[in-house]
């Protein structure tokens, strides 16, 4: 889908984009309406003014799909309404996004991205296609929707869908993994976040590890941190590892007595 441009003379001045960026500074005092702000958008060149409008425009709620859509019809695909779409929650939305995306090329992470909250209502296999795709955007996007489905899956589901993303050579893509896994308390869970506790992992890959298995806080997970003391005592890790034991408050006195002398 093409995206439509404002003939030249429709859009503002430098000077009344300068404007109206200080009128949107001031918004407590000075709020534009939702009809202002669709009014507004088209007319806008600046790519982070028009991303600001867009984004109040959306935050106006679900009511704001009535002036959204007429934009994405006049407008097509462009990051400021894809945000817009995402921000405002209405089920039409979803509707135009899941429309735009067969079609979305480069912006294709945005338009995932802006799916989020209907995660556990769209094809399973856009989530599929968004992990197993190279770019880091798409698989970020990816877990993002997946996280609406993380509860509701076997784990072996769960560890299928994120294994490769755990060997993912960009640390942003293995510490949102992580943050994902540290949902869930199965043994295969447990071990696999425990395998990325490393001395040579990515950067703050093994730290985020550590707090996964921290923030699980079951008997199962503390037994994975004691079972590492040995391994990074002496180590960069041996202070966060010690962090998480301290944190475990429920099970205080079976770590008391597991590291006893």
């Amino acid at each position: 889908m093409g995206t439509a441009v404002a003939p030249t003379s429709l859009f503002l001045t430098t000077a009344e984009e300068a404007a109206l960026s200080e009128r949107l500074g001031r918004w407590r005092r000075q709020p534009l309406s939702p009809e202002e702000l669709a009014q507004l958008l088209p007319r806008v060149a600046d790519p982070s003014l028009a991303l600001s409008l867009a984004e109040r425009l959306g935050m106006a709620g679900p009511e704001a799909i009535q002036l959204i859509l007429p934009l994405c019809q006049s407008q097509g695909i462009s990051i400021p309404l894809i945000r817009a779409l995402g921000i405002c929650h209405h089920p039409r939305a979803c509707e135009q996004l899941l429309d735009w995306l067969p079609e979305a090329g480069p912006l294709e992470p945005q338009v995932l991205e802006a799916l989020g909250c209907w995660g556990n209502l769209i094809d399973f296999k856009i989530i599929e296609d968004a992990l197993s795709a190279p770019g880091q955007s798409h698989r970020l996007a990816g877990l993002t929707l997946l996280t609406f489905r993380n509860r509701s899956l076997e784990a072996s589901e769960v560890l299928r869908l994120t294994m490769p993303l755990l060997n993912d050579f960009r640390a942003e893509v293995v510490v949102a993994t992580l943050k994902l896994l540290q949902r869930r308390n199965e043994p295969a869970v447990l071990e696999l976040i425990s395998r990325c506790i490393r001395l040579d992992a990515l950067p703050g890959v093994a730290e985020t590890a550590l707090q996964a298995l921290g923030c699980i806080g079951s008997l199962e997970s503390c037994q994975q941190l004691i079972s590492l003391r040995s391994q990074l005592a002496g180590t960069v890790l041996e202070e966060p590892l010690e962090r998480q034991l301290k944190a475990q408050v429920r099970h205080r006195s079976w770590i008391e007595r597991a590291v006893r002398p």
